[in-house]
Protein backbone atom coordinates (compact mmCIF):
# COMPACT_ATOMS: atom_id res chain seq x y z
CA UNK A 1 0.00 0.00 0.00
CA UNK A 2 1.42 3.29 -1.03
CA UNK A 3 1.76 6.09 1.48
CA UNK A 4 0.10 9.52 1.13
CA UNK A 5 1.32 11.81 -1.58
CA UNK A 6 2.69 15.08 -0.25
CA UNK A 7 2.66 18.14 -2.50
CA UNK A 8 5.33 20.73 -1.94
CA UNK A 9 4.02 23.86 -0.22
CA UNK A 10 3.78 26.89 -2.44
CA UNK A 11 6.13 29.58 -1.39
CA UNK A 12 3.42 32.05 -0.52
CA UNK A 13 5.81 34.56 0.99
CA UNK A 14 7.80 34.91 -2.23
CA UNK A 15 4.60 35.17 -4.25
CA UNK A 16 3.22 38.01 -2.12
CA UNK A 17 6.58 39.74 -2.22
CA UNK A 18 6.59 39.58 -6.01
CA UNK A 19 3.12 41.15 -6.24
CA UNK A 20 4.04 43.94 -3.85
CA UNK A 21 7.30 44.58 -5.68
CA UNK A 22 5.42 44.79 -8.96
CA UNK A 23 2.91 47.27 -7.57
CA UNK A 24 5.69 49.35 -6.07
CA UNK A 25 7.52 49.33 -9.39
CA UNK A 26 4.38 50.48 -11.22
CA UNK A 27 3.87 53.25 -8.68
CA UNK A 28 7.47 54.43 -8.95
CA UNK A 29 7.25 54.35 -12.75
CA UNK A 30 4.11 56.48 -12.58
CA UNK A 31 5.82 58.93 -10.24
CA UNK A 32 8.81 59.11 -12.57
CA UNK A 33 6.47 59.89 -15.44
CA UNK A 34 4.72 62.54 -13.38
CA UNK A 35 8.01 64.22 -12.53
CA UNK A 36 9.32 64.12 -16.09
CA UNK A 37 9.26 67.41 -17.96
CA UNK A 38 6.81 67.02 -20.88
CA UNK A 39 7.72 67.91 -24.41
CA UNK A 40 7.09 71.51 -25.46
CA UNK A 41 4.34 71.17 -28.02
CA UNK A 42 4.09 73.98 -30.58
CA UNK A 43 0.83 75.85 -30.05
CA UNK A 44 -1.33 75.79 -33.22
CA UNK A 45 -1.59 79.06 -35.16
CA UNK A 46 -5.37 78.71 -34.90
CA UNK A 47 -5.19 79.83 -31.27
CA UNK A 48 -5.76 83.37 -32.57
CA UNK A 49 -6.97 84.95 -35.86
CA UNK A 50 -4.29 85.92 -38.37
CA UNK A 51 -5.26 89.60 -38.38
CA UNK A 52 -4.38 89.94 -34.69
CA UNK A 53 -0.90 90.85 -33.52
CA UNK A 54 0.53 88.67 -30.75
CA UNK A 55 2.27 90.65 -27.99
CA UNK A 56 3.91 90.03 -24.61
CA UNK A 57 3.46 92.01 -21.40
CA UNK A 58 5.58 91.58 -18.27
CA UNK A 59 3.58 91.58 -15.03
CA UNK A 60 4.46 90.86 -11.40
CA UNK A 61 3.11 87.30 -11.84
CA UNK A 62 4.92 86.59 -15.12
CA UNK A 63 4.67 87.21 -18.86
CA UNK A 64 1.21 87.56 -20.36
CA UNK A 65 0.75 86.82 -24.04
CA UNK A 66 -2.16 88.64 -25.65
CA UNK A 67 -3.67 89.29 -29.07
CA UNK A 68 -4.62 92.76 -30.26
CA UNK A 69 -6.28 94.43 -33.23
CA UNK A 70 -8.50 97.41 -34.07
CA UNK A 71 -8.83 100.89 -32.62
CA UNK A 72 -11.23 102.77 -30.40
CA UNK A 73 -12.41 102.02 -26.88
CA UNK A 74 -10.65 98.96 -25.43
CA UNK A 75 -12.76 95.80 -25.44
CA UNK A 76 -11.14 93.12 -23.31
CA UNK A 77 -12.10 89.43 -23.71
CA UNK A 78 -11.30 87.26 -20.68
CA UNK A 79 -11.42 83.45 -20.82
CA UNK A 80 -12.25 80.96 -18.07
CA UNK A 81 -9.95 78.63 -16.12
CA UNK A 82 -10.05 74.90 -16.97
CA UNK A 83 -7.65 72.30 -18.45
CA UNK A 84 -6.46 73.59 -21.84
CA UNK A 85 -7.94 77.06 -21.37
CA UNK A 86 -6.69 80.07 -23.34
CA UNK A 87 -7.94 83.12 -25.21
CA UNK A 88 -8.84 80.66 -27.98
CA UNK A 89 -12.16 80.31 -26.15
CA UNK A 90 -13.20 83.74 -27.52
CA UNK A 91 -11.30 83.54 -30.83
CA UNK A 92 -14.44 82.95 -32.92
CA UNK A 93 -16.13 85.98 -31.35
CA UNK A 94 -13.71 88.84 -30.74
CA UNK A 95 -12.57 89.38 -34.39
CA UNK A 96 -16.09 90.61 -35.17
CA UNK A 97 -15.55 93.68 -32.97
CA UNK A 98 -12.14 94.85 -34.23
CA UNK A 99 -13.73 97.24 -36.74
CA UNK A 100 -15.20 99.36 -33.96
CA UNK A 101 -13.15 98.62 -30.85
CA UNK A 102 -9.55 98.05 -29.87
CA UNK A 103 -9.86 94.35 -29.07
CA UNK A 104 -7.54 92.73 -26.54
CA UNK A 105 -7.54 89.00 -25.76
CA UNK A 106 -4.98 87.86 -23.14
CA UNK A 107 -4.07 84.39 -21.92
CA UNK A 108 -4.16 84.19 -18.13
CA UNK A 109 -0.86 83.46 -16.41
CA UNK A 110 -0.66 79.66 -16.31
CA UNK A 111 -2.76 79.24 -19.45
CA UNK A 112 -2.29 79.23 -23.21
CA UNK A 113 0.94 80.85 -24.37
CA UNK A 114 1.49 82.92 -21.23
CA UNK A 115 4.10 82.05 -18.63
CA UNK A 116 3.20 79.06 -16.43
CA UNK A 117 5.04 79.53 -13.12
CA UNK A 118 5.10 76.94 -10.36
CA UNK A 119 3.45 79.20 -7.81
CA UNK A 120 0.52 79.32 -5.46
CA UNK A 121 -1.82 81.85 -7.00
CA UNK A 122 -5.07 83.00 -5.44
CA UNK A 123 -8.07 84.88 -6.81
CA UNK A 124 -6.54 88.17 -5.63
CA UNK A 125 -3.39 87.42 -7.67
CA UNK A 126 -5.42 86.98 -10.85
CA UNK A 127 -7.26 90.22 -10.14
CA UNK A 128 -3.96 92.03 -9.61
CA UNK A 129 -2.51 90.75 -12.91
CA UNK A 130 -5.70 91.84 -14.70
CA UNK A 131 -5.36 95.31 -13.19
CA UNK A 132 -1.72 95.47 -14.27
CA UNK A 133 -2.70 94.42 -17.77
CA UNK A 134 -5.34 97.15 -18.02
CA UNK A 135 -2.97 99.81 -16.68
CA UNK A 136 -0.28 98.83 -19.19
CA UNK A 137 -2.43 98.39 -22.31
CA UNK A 138 -5.33 100.80 -21.84
CA UNK A 139 -3.72 103.78 -20.15
CA UNK A 140 -6.36 106.26 -19.04
CA UNK A 141 -9.17 104.58 -21.00
CA UNK A 142 -11.63 102.42 -19.12
CA UNK A 143 -12.18 99.20 -21.04
CA UNK A 144 -15.33 97.15 -21.42
CA UNK A 145 -14.75 93.68 -19.98
CA UNK A 146 -16.30 90.59 -21.57
CA UNK A 147 -15.59 87.44 -19.60
CA UNK A 148 -16.72 83.87 -19.12
CA UNK A 149 -16.76 81.41 -16.23
CA UNK A 150 -14.17 82.02 -13.56
CA UNK A 151 -12.57 84.68 -15.79
CA UNK A 152 -15.86 86.60 -15.65
CA UNK A 153 -15.80 86.19 -11.87
CA UNK A 154 -12.36 87.79 -11.74
CA UNK A 155 -13.71 90.67 -13.84
CA UNK A 156 -16.41 91.22 -11.19
CA UNK A 157 -13.79 91.09 -8.44
CA UNK A 158 -11.65 93.71 -10.22
CA UNK A 159 -14.58 96.00 -11.03
CA UNK A 160 -15.73 95.95 -7.41
CA UNK A 161 -12.23 96.63 -6.11
CA UNK A 162 -11.14 99.17 -8.73
CA UNK A 163 -14.24 100.71 -10.32
CA UNK A 164 -12.05 103.37 -11.96
CA UNK A 165 -10.55 100.69 -14.23
CA UNK A 166 -13.75 99.28 -15.74
CA UNK A 167 -16.50 101.04 -17.67
CA UNK A 168 -18.88 98.13 -18.23
CA UNK A 169 -19.18 94.36 -17.77
CA UNK A 170 -20.67 91.72 -20.06
CA UNK A 171 -20.45 88.41 -18.24
CA UNK A 172 -21.19 84.97 -19.62
CA UNK A 173 -22.13 82.57 -16.81
CA UNK A 174 -19.70 83.99 -14.21
CA UNK A 175 -18.51 81.72 -11.41
CA UNK A 176 -16.20 81.87 -8.39
CA UNK A 177 -15.93 78.32 -6.97
CA UNK A 178 -17.62 79.41 -3.72
CA UNK A 179 -20.71 80.59 -5.58
CA UNK A 180 -23.61 81.68 -3.41
CA UNK A 181 -22.01 80.27 -0.29
CA UNK A 182 -21.28 76.81 -1.73
CA UNK A 183 -17.93 75.11 -2.25
CA UNK A 184 -18.00 73.20 -5.51
CA UNK A 185 -14.90 71.04 -5.12
CA UNK A 186 -15.30 67.70 -3.31
CA UNK A 187 -12.90 66.97 -0.47
CA UNK A 188 -11.18 64.19 -2.46
CA UNK A 189 -10.22 66.67 -5.16
CA UNK A 190 -8.91 69.18 -2.65
CA UNK A 191 -6.95 66.44 -0.88
CA UNK A 192 -5.34 65.17 -4.10
CA UNK A 193 -4.36 68.73 -5.00
CA UNK A 194 -2.18 68.85 -1.90
CA UNK A 195 0.00 66.06 -3.32
CA UNK A 196 1.64 67.66 -6.38
CA UNK A 197 3.00 64.44 -7.89
CA UNK A 198 -0.39 62.74 -7.72
CA UNK A 199 -2.07 65.85 -9.07
CA UNK A 200 0.36 66.00 -12.00
CA UNK A 201 -0.08 62.32 -12.79
CA UNK A 202 -3.88 62.59 -12.75
CA UNK A 203 -3.78 65.83 -14.73
CA UNK A 204 -1.65 64.45 -17.57
CA UNK A 205 -3.39 61.08 -17.80
CA UNK A 206 -7.02 62.01 -17.14
CA UNK A 207 -7.57 65.69 -17.96
CA UNK A 208 -5.51 66.67 -21.01
CA UNK A 209 -5.22 63.59 -23.18
CA UNK A 210 -6.84 64.05 -26.57
CA UNK A 211 -9.53 61.53 -25.64
CA UNK A 212 -10.27 63.28 -22.32
CA UNK A 213 -10.52 66.71 -23.95
CA UNK A 214 -12.85 65.38 -26.63
CA UNK A 215 -15.00 63.65 -24.01
CA UNK A 216 -15.27 66.85 -21.93
CA UNK A 217 -16.19 68.94 -24.97
CA UNK A 218 -18.81 66.52 -26.30
CA UNK A 219 -20.18 65.44 -22.92
CA UNK A 220 -20.21 68.62 -20.83
CA UNK A 221 -19.02 71.78 -22.55
CA UNK A 222 -21.17 71.57 -25.71
CA UNK A 223 -24.92 71.04 -25.97
CA UNK A 224 -24.53 69.70 -29.53
CA UNK A 225 -21.55 67.29 -29.64
CA UNK A 226 -21.58 67.45 -33.43
CA UNK A 227 -20.24 71.01 -33.30
CA UNK A 228 -16.95 69.94 -31.68
CA UNK A 229 -14.15 70.22 -34.26
CA UNK A 230 -10.70 68.68 -34.52
CA UNK A 231 -9.25 72.18 -34.27
CA UNK A 232 -10.86 72.68 -30.86
CA UNK A 233 -9.60 69.34 -29.58
CA UNK A 234 -6.10 70.08 -30.89
CA UNK A 235 -5.82 73.57 -29.40
CA UNK A 236 -7.18 72.63 -25.95
CA UNK A 237 -5.06 69.47 -25.79
CA UNK A 238 -1.90 71.29 -26.86
CA UNK A 239 -2.40 74.17 -24.42
CA UNK A 240 -3.23 71.76 -21.63
CA UNK A 241 -0.08 69.68 -22.16
CA UNK A 242 2.40 72.56 -22.14
CA UNK A 243 5.02 72.43 -19.42
CA UNK A 244 3.66 73.97 -16.23
CA UNK A 245 0.05 74.08 -17.43
CA UNK A 246 -1.00 71.88 -14.51
CA UNK A 247 -0.07 74.51 -11.92
CA UNK A 248 -3.07 76.73 -12.62
CA UNK A 249 -5.36 73.68 -12.37
CA UNK A 250 -3.62 72.69 -9.12
CA UNK A 251 -4.54 76.11 -7.72
CA UNK A 252 -8.08 75.65 -9.00
CA UNK A 253 -8.50 72.19 -7.45
CA UNK A 254 -6.96 73.38 -4.19
CA UNK A 255 -9.75 75.96 -3.89
CA UNK A 256 -7.38 78.93 -4.00
CA UNK A 257 -9.34 80.71 -6.72
CA UNK A 258 -12.60 80.91 -4.83
CA UNK A 259 -14.26 84.07 -3.49
CA UNK A 260 -17.74 85.38 -2.68
CA UNK A 261 -19.15 86.32 -6.08
CA UNK A 262 -22.52 87.48 -4.77
CA UNK A 263 -20.93 89.91 -2.31
CA UNK A 264 -18.72 91.33 -5.07
CA UNK A 265 -21.70 91.66 -7.40
CA UNK A 266 -23.51 93.83 -4.86
CA UNK A 267 -20.57 96.24 -4.83
CA UNK A 268 -20.64 96.94 -8.57
CA UNK A 269 -21.43 100.44 -9.80
CA UNK A 270 -20.88 99.78 -13.53
CA UNK A 271 -23.59 98.65 -15.95
CA UNK A 272 -23.69 94.86 -16.12
CA UNK A 273 -25.10 92.43 -18.65
CA UNK A 274 -25.47 88.85 -17.48
CA UNK A 275 -25.53 86.27 -20.27
CA UNK A 276 -26.69 82.79 -19.31
CA UNK A 277 -27.38 79.51 -21.06
CA UNK A 278 -30.65 77.79 -20.25
CA UNK A 279 -29.35 74.21 -20.23
CA UNK A 280 -28.78 72.18 -17.03
CA UNK A 281 -25.24 72.33 -15.72
CA UNK A 282 -22.89 74.62 -13.87
CA UNK A 283 -23.34 77.46 -13.13
CA UNK A 284 -27.07 76.92 -12.79
CA UNK A 285 -29.62 79.28 -14.33
CA UNK A 286 -31.34 79.95 -11.00
CA UNK A 287 -28.14 81.66 -9.85
CA UNK A 288 -28.63 84.22 -12.61
CA UNK A 289 -32.11 85.01 -11.28
CA UNK A 290 -30.67 85.41 -7.79
CA UNK A 291 -27.71 87.57 -8.85
CA UNK A 292 -29.53 90.02 -11.13
CA UNK A 293 -31.57 91.83 -8.42
CA UNK A 294 -28.43 92.34 -6.31
CA UNK A 295 -26.78 94.46 -9.03
CA UNK A 296 -27.74 98.13 -9.32
CA UNK A 297 -27.85 98.34 -13.11
CA UNK A 298 -28.13 94.87 -14.60
CA UNK A 299 -29.65 93.34 -17.70
CA UNK A 300 -30.15 89.57 -17.93
CA UNK A 301 -30.09 87.82 -21.29
CA UNK A 302 -30.87 84.11 -21.44
CA UNK A 303 -29.59 82.18 -24.45
CA UNK A 304 -31.71 79.16 -25.33
CA UNK A 305 -30.02 75.82 -26.00
CA UNK A 306 -26.65 77.22 -24.93
CA UNK A 307 -24.01 75.58 -22.74
CA UNK A 308 -20.96 76.75 -20.80
CA UNK A 309 -18.63 76.98 -23.81
CA UNK A 310 -20.92 79.03 -26.05
CA UNK A 311 -18.08 81.26 -27.37
CA UNK A 312 -16.84 78.19 -29.26
CA UNK A 313 -20.10 76.31 -29.77
CA UNK A 314 -22.34 79.21 -30.83
CA UNK A 315 -20.07 82.17 -31.65
CA UNK A 316 -22.48 83.66 -34.18
CA UNK A 317 -25.32 83.90 -31.69
CA UNK A 318 -23.02 85.30 -29.03
CA UNK A 319 -21.68 87.94 -31.44
CA UNK A 320 -25.23 89.02 -32.18
CA UNK A 321 -26.13 89.32 -28.50
CA UNK A 322 -22.94 91.18 -27.59
CA UNK A 323 -23.27 93.57 -30.52
CA UNK A 324 -26.84 94.38 -29.55
CA UNK A 325 -25.83 95.01 -25.97
CA UNK A 326 -22.87 97.19 -26.92
CA UNK A 327 -24.90 99.30 -29.32
CA UNK A 328 -27.85 99.95 -27.02
CA UNK A 329 -28.63 100.94 -23.49
CA UNK A 330 -29.28 98.24 -20.91
CA UNK A 331 -32.70 96.78 -21.52
CA UNK A 332 -35.10 94.61 -19.61
CA UNK A 333 -34.98 90.87 -19.06
CA UNK A 334 -35.84 88.75 -22.09
CA UNK A 335 -35.25 85.31 -23.52
CA UNK A 336 -33.55 85.03 -26.92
Amino acid sequence: MEGPIFKPKRKKGLWDFGIKAGLLGAFLFGMRYAMRRPLQWPVPDTISPAIFATKVLHTSAGQIVYHESGSGQPLLFVHGIYPGASSYEWSKVYPEFAARFRVLAPDWIGCGESQRPKARLYAADYVRMLAEFIHATCGQERPILIGSGLGAGFCVYLASQHPELVSRLLLFMPSAQADLGRKRLPWRTRLASRIPLVNRLVYRNHHVTRAAVRLWLTGQAFIDPGLVTEEMVEVLTTCGRQYGAEYSILNLFAGRLGFDLEARMKMLTQPVTLLWGDQPGYPRLEWAYRLQPSIRNCNLQILEKTGPLAPLEAPGRLVEVLRTQLESELGVFKVI
